[in-house]
């Protein structure tokens, strides 16, 4: 019986070294995906592109000279924080814990190994570009209907304001 509950306990706390040693695999087989396919550098792209919708969006607006200054200190301000909290260095560990947490050991290698590949090689050179031109066709997209969408709620408010209106008008 001593021997019972002893086996027991031995593996009771075992279990939960396993585990760990599980989850460190698994995070060092995210860590080499995420490295194999160069998602640092796509996070650095991503800042760039960030960089350029907020610049093409201030040059859009009518700014008199002598507040240009301020305003494009103030865009340094806001993109160098907004660099700062999604800089890689902060993002990296839960983008390791993503994979981890969502593959198993076998389907990362699985991953990894595909990822290795010639075809995997050409997916991930291919991908940015799907990505922008994906984005690009949503965009368009979004553009065709966003006068549609305008509508319907200018018809909204203006009908929630008639009928707020004829409420107030009955009391």
């Amino acid at each position: 019986m001593k021997k019972m509950i002893v086996f027991a306990l031995v593996l009771l706390f075992s279990l939960p070294l396993s585990a760990t040693a599980d989850d460190a695999s698994r995070r060092q087989l995210a860590e080499q995906f995420l490295n194999i396919n160069k998602v640092k550098d796509q996070v650095d792209l991503m800042y760039g592109k960030i960089e350029g919708i907020i610049f093409s969006q201030l040059e859009a607006i009518d700014i008199p000279d002598e507040r240009e200054k301020n305003l494009q200190a103030m865009q340094k301000i806001a993109l160098d924080l907004l660099f700062e909290g999604l800089s890689w260095d902060k993002l990296k560990d839960e983008y390791i814990q993503l994979y981890a947490d969502t593959f198993t050991e076998e389907e990362l290698q699985g991953i990894i190994d595909f990822s290795k590949s010639p075809l995997g090689q050409k997916m991930a050179e291919k991908s940015p570009i799907l990505m922008q031109r994906s984005m690009e066709i949503g965009r368009q997209h979004a553009q065709q209907v966003m006068p549609q969408v305008q509508k319907a709620i200018q018809d909204y408010i203006k009908e929630n304001i008639e009928t707020a209106k004829k409420t107030e008008k009955k009391k």
